[in-house]
């Protein structure tokens, strides 16, 4: 068995050209995929849902994907500004208020971009 040298790589020469990854065979098939998703979306004979989801790839590819909201249920009072009814409510589990809803827009990252 071969011993490895400190600080020395053990593939010098590096991947070899022949050897692509699978990010860089999708990125070759890139334009053509366009080109498929365009046609299906014109085609008049395509199902309506076929047609719609070829639309929506290619809006998320050119523009991204919208941002989503997500709602958070959040009280945004200290218990120094509560009153003692409250407290005492909080307090016996039966508090009737209704917590205040926020709403926080949130990009979702789909992990195919991340490479």
């Amino acid at each position: 068995m071969a011993k490895w040298v400190k600080g020395q790589s053990g593939n010098p020469s590096g991947r070899t050209k022949a050897d692509k990854t699978i990010t860089q065979l999708a990125r070759d098939a890139s334009s053509e995929a366009i080109r498929t998703l365009r046609a299906i979306m014109r085609d008049p004979k395509a199902p309506p849902g076929a047609r719609a989801v070829a639309a929506d790839r290619i809006l998320d590819r050119a523009w991204g994907k919208a941002p989503q909201l997500v709602g958070v249920v959040t009280d945004q009072r200290r218990a120094v500004e509560l009153t003692d009814d409250e407290l005492a409510a909080i307090a016996a589990g039966t508090a009737s208020e209704e917590p205040e809803t926020i709403e926080v827009e949130a990009e979702v990252i789909d992990p195919s971009t991340l490479n």
